[in-house]
């Protein structure tokens, strides 16, 4: 496939791939990294290091990455509800939880996003698709602060008052609440 036929989004996974290489590259030669530029860095050693910066991020339908105009959502935190996978301290069956929660059993799962109203008070909004909530779980477990863009009406399900825990905190809540990353992970 010639550059030509690649329609924009393969274009733009063929950039971060080259870009990744490049990157990679850097890193064998043991001169890249990712916290304070040196001010004998050439610009070519800074532009490296700053494409390193961006490429951390891991994306996901949503992340806002190809969206910048769409207002990105505050979370409190995030459950996953998956009939083979429950947040641990989750005691009810996932049946009996989408029960209590007003939604099918469905196999593929729901993501909740654990959020505030417009007036400040807590919400959970029940989506359909928790695979780009997995992806936003995969940023924040590597210490990468990302937020999704806020859902299509499509998207949800309902929004409920008060939050569904337990959940896992979002890098600003975990900040606010102190919470810590055990070393290691």
């Amino acid at each position: 496939m010639s550059r030509i036929d690649l329609s924009d989004i393969e274009y733009l996974r063929h950039i971060e791939h080259l870009a990744r290489e490049i990157v990679d590259a850097a890193g064998d030669e043991g001169w890249l990294t990712l916290a304070t530029v040196s001010d004998e860095a050439t610009p070519l050693r800074r532009a490296v290091i700053e494409t390193a910066r961006q490429l951390r991020h891991y994306h996901f339908d949503g992340d806002g990455c190809l969206d910048e105009d769409l207002p990105l959502m505050r979370l409190a935190g995030v459950v996953i509800l998956r009939p083979d996978a429950l947040p641990v301290g989750m005691e009810e069956s996932y049946t009996e939880i989408c029960a209590r929660l007003g939604v099918e059993a469905r196999p593929e799962g729901w993501a909740i996003w654990n959020t505030w109203a417009k007036d400040g008070q807590p919400i959970s909004i029940v989506l359909i698709d928790p695979g780009g909530t997995e992806g936003l779980l995969t940023n924040w477990a590597q210490g990468i602060e990302v937020y999704p863009i806020t859902p299509l009406p499509a998207q949800v399900v309902l929004t409920r008052q008060g939050w569904i825990t337990p959940m896992a905190l979002s890098p600003a809540s975990a900040r606010k609440l102190e919470v810590t990353r055990p070393s290691g992970s």
